[in-house]
């Protein structure tokens, strides 16, 4: 090759004419039909032939000569059948060469039309493949299969170009044409919404809206202008798959229960205790009420009764209704809804021990001396009216005029400071709420758990655990306990505790463990316990309670250790998720309620010092937080210092604070 001859090369995916002006080395230095000047690698050329002009002439006439030698290769290409020519050689399995080709198709062959047939042999995508300097015409079979592959990938592009522009329209808000593949496009944003970049689609995603051209968190969002998400959606719920809806089978069999209650099977043997002054104590918003709590004086005493829905009267073991009660482990109480685990139809009416209507139950009757000292017990099947309803706020305010209230937030204070002196230590932590104003509000209120409504509710059911776990162990009944072991660091019992201290102490807490096995339970200052006080809310305390009455009715166990390893396996993680889902929800909550207040001021306390951070508290809704820490800034925990709202991003878990 040398100065002057006639070149073809691609450049940006489209075939070019150029001349040789000048050899650079191993370079060729080209004027392009472009008229464009450019050093080509001798590798990129295509074809090249020489050329009749020399390079010297003026330049208009060099483009002018390309632009005609690159018009009529163009046109010479069209011309060409390569169909015709494949099926030929693919009859005897022949490869050529360019030239060659351009030979038989073409007869006497000239630059131009070899050039061409190169042209159109680039251009092909099935019929040739290009090895060792000579074009191979691929099997019948191969071509059908590279068609079909075109066709699909066609289809592909014009699917997401369809799909692409309706995303970008409902990002705008704008009306477009729903493509076929819309159902398709809403579960994967769906799925990129819910899971982020570890889903295993993400990447699909992110190519559908790269090509809308929108940011790759844009996913949410669409989901809400499309109606498919609300703006609080809690993604949580996806992500974990935590069932919210029943299903219809067992809808259809909690509405049958109700109609049609099966026979008690424990009717015969039940202590009709229906005569007896018996009254719940729950939350105003309570709906389902499980346990329900009486008090009579007798000569030696008193006798306490706490008596809890009987739920296994009614839902009876390897049912579908109590498969998914099982699943599910736990009710789970969120700011905005709740999750039963059983039924409303069932739970919230022929379960629940509601006042005015007779309810069996299982009741632990507790003697007690006049200075709560247990003097005998036992837990019986019974069948109980409850005849009042009351809130915690409505006992606290009549503790000074009902007599039996007064005695009974006595006894169960003695029974509380009797447990704590056994080596118990009580965690002192208000407890936070989110509610919402008819117009959406949010408010916060953090409440008092020590106030004497609940405290005597929560002794009372603490007493009847611990009675359950003991009669369990002496009975040598297989059951699942609950235990806590030592903390990881000292706690000092002694009070008043300020509100720094308390945290620390709940960092230095052990975890509550379930297991076959009794074991103490550190922080109630037990030697066991147990839980039957919930069995509408809780599976644990269902299982439990059937363990209980079938000793009591001398019938075989309806479990065995193996059995109550296999529920512990499937309860104790859905346990925990309910545990991390109520607490990721208030904490989104809690930042919903600061991004209305962004460039506000806040108090905060100074908990902890971290490496190049500080946790902080708000004090007034209980929410910690981070503060970045400069190389000058000092605090010490528990000091108070004044913080500014700059950022919070609630679906991200953001919140950016600076000393003000």
């Amino acid at each position: 090759m040398e100065a002057g001859y006639l070149v073809e090369f691609f450049d940006q995916r489209r075939i070019l004419c150029g001349i040789v002006l000048e050899l650079k080395g191993e370079r060729l230095h080209v004027l392009a039909q472009t008229n464009r000047e450019l050093t080509l690698a001798r590798k990129r050329v295509l074809h090249a032939c020489p050329s009749p002009l020399s390079p010297q002439l003026p330049r208009q006439q060099l483009l002018a000569h390309l632009e005609e030698t690159a018009r009529k290769r163009e046109a010479l290409k069209d011309s060409i059948q390569l169909e015709e020519l494949w099926e030929l050689l693919a009859q005897e399995n022949q490869a050529l060469s360019a030239r060659e080709m351009a030979d038989l198709w073409f007869g006497e062959v000239t630059a131009d039309q070899e050039a061409a047939l190169e042209r159109a042999l680039l251009a092909d995508r099935f019929l040739f493949k290009y090895k060792e300097n000579l074009w191979v015409p691929n099997p019948p079979e191969m071509v059908a299969q590279l068609r079909e592959n075109f066709q699909r990938e066609e289809e592909r592009l014009q699917e997401m170009e369809a799909a692409a522009l309706w995303l970008k329209a409902v990002w705008d808000r704008e009306k477009a044409p729903e493509p076929q593949s819309a159902p398709y496009l809403v579960e994967l944003m769906r799925h990129m919404a819910v899971f982020g970049p570890e889903g295993q689609e993400y990447a699909q995603g992110k190519a559908y809206l790269e090509k809308a051209r929108l940011p790759a968190d844009a996913s949410f969002q669409l989901l809400v202008r499309l109606g498919v998400f609300q703006e609080d959606e809690n993604l949580d719920l996806h992500r974990l798959e935590v069932p919210q809806e029943f299903s219809p089978e067992n809808r259809d069999q909690a509405v049958h229960l109700c109609r049609h209650p099966p026979a008690d099977p424990y009717a015969a043997r039940r202590l009709d205790l229906t005569s007896r002054r018996c009254f719940t104590i729950d939350g105003e918003r309570t709906r389902d009420f499980d346990d329900a709590l009486s008090l009579e004086e007798t000569p030696t005493g008193w006798l306490l009764g706490v008596h809890i829905a009987a739920v296994s009267s009614l839902v009876q073991p390897h049912t579908p209704l109590d498969q998914e009660a099982q699943e599910r482990a736990t009710s789970i109480y969120l700011p905005e809804m709740r999750l039963p685990m059983l039924p409303e139809e069932i739970s919230e009416n022929i379960l629940s021990l509601l006042a005015g209507e007779e309810r069996p139950a299982l009741s632990f009757l507790v003697s007690l001396s006049p200075d709560a000292e247990i003097l005998d017990w036992e837990i019986r099947p019974s069948q109980i009216r409850v005849s009042q309803r009351l809130t915690y706020q409505e006992v606290d305010g009549l503790l000074g005029q009902d007599p039996l209230l007064a005695n009974l937030s006595r006894l169960t204070e003695l029974l509380k400071e009797r447990r704590l002196a056994q080596g118990g230590y009580e965690l002192k932590l208000p407890e936070v709420w989110v509610n919402f104003t008819p117009q959406g509000e949010i408010q916060v209120t953090v409440e008092d758990q020590e106030t004497p409504a609940r405290s005597l509710v929560a002794e009372a059911m603490v007493l009847a655990n611990w009675l359950s776990a003991r009669f369990l162990v002496e009975q040598k009944i297989p059951a699942i306990y609950r235990s806590q072991p030592e903390p990881r660091e000292p706690i000092n019992r002694e009070e008043p505790k300020r509100l720094l201290e308390l945290y620390r102490d709940r960092r230095r807490l052990s975890r509550v463990v379930m297991d076959l096995e009794p074991q103490p339970h550190w922080g109630l200052g037990l030697d066991q316990y147990n839980l039957a006080t919930s069995p509408i809310r809780r599976y644990l305390d269902l299982v439990t309670h059937r363990q209980l009455l079938a000793f009591l009715h001398e019938a075989p166990l309806p479990y065995t250790p193996e059995d109550l390893g296999r529920i512990l396996a499937i309860i104790e993680p859905a346990m925990r998720r309910a545990g991390f889902l109520k607490t990721r929800r208030l904490r989104y909550w809690l930042l919903k309620y600061l991004a209305a207040r962004v460039g506000q001021k806040k108090e905060a306390l100074v908990l902890e010092a971290l490496p190049h951070r500080y946790r902080l508290l708000f004090p007034d809704i209980h929410l910690e937080v981070f503060l970045p820490a400069a190389a000058t800034t000092k605090l010490t925990p528990g000091d108070l210092v004044l913080v500014r709202l700059e950022k919070v991003n609630p679906r991200e878990d953001q919140i950016k604070i600076s000393l003000a």
